[in-house]
């Protein structure tokens, strides 16, 4: 994955027909992979949201930042998913 504009960041993983919980489990991989590629300029935090690739069904949007160490930590929010 390449360093991409915020604009144009969102993550397609899973299927519409894949438990919420599978789904639950392929977000935090894939977060885990963004954090370690996610480049921040002036903003202080940035908002991803993860689809459903077969379909586009929100799954949850990830809330990326750094704490106070300079590490890049992340939030998943699944309350605004359609699914």
């Amino acid at each position: 994955m390449s360093a991409l504009n915020q604009q144009e960041l969102a993550i397609h993983c899973g299927k519409t027909t894949d438990s919420f919980e599978k789904l639950k489990s392929i977000c935090e991989e894939q977060a885990d992979e963004l954090k370690t590629k996610i480049m921040f300029s002036t903003q202080s935090e940035i908002v991803v949201p993860f689809w459903t690739k077969d379909f586009p069904e929100l799954i949850c949007t990830g809330t990326f930042s750094k704490n106070s160490l300079g590490e890049v930590v992340y939030e998943l929010d699944f309350s605004e998913s359609t699914l």
